[in-house]
């Protein structure tokens, strides 16, 4: 079982506005509040990982889905999403 403590203390965090495209796997910080959950623009290949986003400012958080739709942060200027787990 994940648990969410773990997930939130563990490991590196990038940061990067392509966040999963170009880190899949990684706890990456994305400097912005609306997040796509949608194949990279560039090579056409979906994120891997369902994650768990949570708003760096407002504590919140949401599941982002691959393929998903997009996710807005209104009270964020940044988020951090932690894979939880990965998709085949």
């Amino acid at each position: 079982m994940i648990k969410l403590k773990n997930i939130i203390t563990e490991g590196r965090v990038i940061t990067c506005m392509r966040g999963q495209w170009d880190h899949p796997g990684k706890i990456t910080r994305i400097p912005n509040n609306h997040i796509t959950m949608k194949p990279d623009p560039r090579n056409g290949k979906p994120i891997r990982h369902i994650l768990l986003i949570i708003g760096d400012q407002s504590k919140k958080h949401q599941i982002g889905i691959p393929g998903g739709p997009d996710l807005h942060f209104p009270d964020d200027t940044s988020v951090t999403e932690y894979p939880i787990k990965r998709i085949k």
